[in-house]
């Protein structure tokens, strides 16, 4: 079964990602420091990573570049409440290093199957092959 590391620091949200994504083994985190501290907990074993964009000390950016250094082609899911285009400078800056490879991004709110989709196409993609949705 796939590890997904589900950072989203809204428990409605959270909830909601725990009921849609409930046939994956789940590692759910509310920070990004908390994100990052369970990744190293699980052996820096994941096969995803759904993050929203915005949180309170960081973002779902910042945690994806650094779990890329460990593990270059990680999928990435990114959600946001807010189109690209309103993104920070700065997060606009980290997703140009991110990189569009096996990267997502939804904005909120989507339907459940999309976001199941999205999953399911990047965990079985070839790492390069997976674009944005």
């Amino acid at each position: 079964m796939e590890t997904l590391l589900v950072l989203e620091d809204e428990p409605a949200v959270q909830g909601l990602l725990r009921y849609i994504l409930k046939g994956f083994s789940l590692i759910e985190a509310t920070s990004a420091e908390q994100a990052l501290r369970l990744f190293a907990d699980h052996n820096r074993r994941i096969d995803l990573l759904v993050a929203d964009v915005t949180l309170p000390t960081s973002s779902g950016i910042q945690v994806a570049l650094r779990l890329r250094l460990e593990i270059p082609n990680l999928p990435v899911v990114l959600t946001s409440g807010y189109p690209v285009s309103a993104w920070s400078p700065q997060q606009s800056a980290d997703l140009e290093t991110l990189g569009s490879k096996s990267l997502a991004i939804l904005q909120k709110p989507f339907n459940a199957q999309t976001l199941l989709n999205t999953v399911r196409t990047l965990i079985r993609a070839p790492q390069s092959a997976a674009g944005t949705a």
